[in-house]
């Protein structure tokens, strides 16, 4: 059964995520028996579609229909796949300028941060399954429509992403408050293709991620304030990377 988006129910939900139909994520009761979940958990890894075990409360509070414990929503965008997407940019004569949402939690966050990508020229976005927001129509809204032209791909491991993006070539670049490096655009004059992690709103990006990093910069802020928010940010190291 379907409505608005929501597709509610065991079989239905399974012949969604068979269907090849773009997932935004699957909600299942908690209290669910494990084995008969286990051929959706599979379903929802295999086409990379979030997968959380939610109390029984909360499924109520998506739809008061007879859900059987199981509910999909549908997503708004569809994700580009991303070595495609790598191969073909490449083909093209277009390397790639790439930002990866790694954490990021706040929808507001997630839209602001396509829009920067869509005004400087970006070519592509990255987000985990588990380690992102997921993609609605608030993030939409919050993007001024920017999620609904830039190309997004959804991934299910960010560890695998950055090996297979250092296996093209491509420069990795970070913000953090403990680098040496001051953000500045002689520091990238020479690239045309790179690839921009921004972290979580909280922690920030991890120590283990940091160390896999090419290069890594702070923000110079001579104010009162030692921190910005992360979309913030990212516009600020964009303007810097792209307008040379």
């Amino acid at each position: 059964m379907s409505k608005d988006g929501v597709v509610i129910g065991f079989h239905a939900v399974e012949e969604l995520l068979e269907s090849g139909v773009t997932v935004g994520k699957v909600y299942v009761n908690s209290q669910a028996d494990k084995q008969k979940i286990g051929a959706l958990r599979n379903l929802a890894r295999h086409s990379d579609t979030p997968f959380q075990m939610v109390p029984i409360e909360k499924l109520n509070r998506i739809s008061r229909a007879s859900h059987q414990g199981v509910i999909a929503i549908k997503s708004p965008i569809d994700f580009v796949p991303l070595e495609e997407t790598i191969t073909r940019m490449y083909e093209e004569g277009t390397p790639p300028k790439i930002v990866v949402c790694d954490g990021i939690q706040d929808i507001r966050n997630i839209g602001a941060i396509s829009r920067s990508c869509l005004a400087f020229g970006v070519d592509l976005m990255i987000v985990g399954v588990k380690a992102n927001a997921e993609i609605g129509e608030g993030a939409i809204k919050s993007s001024a429509g920017a999620l609904l032209t830039l190309p997004v791909a959804r991934v299910s491991s960010l560890s695998d992403t950055i090996n297979y993006l250092k296996s093209w070539g491509l420069k990795q670049i970070a913000t953090t408050e403990k680098a040496e490096k001051e953000l500045s655009a002689d520091i990238f004059s020479e690239l045309d293709a790179w690839v921009l992690w921004m972290g979580n709103e909280d922690k920030g990006i991890s120590k283990e991620r940091l160390a896999l990093m090419d290069e890594t910069v702070r923000i110079n802020m001579p104010g009162k304030i030692d921190s910005l928010n992360v979309s913030v940010a990212t516009g600020i190291v964009l303007h810097q990377l792209t307008c040379k």
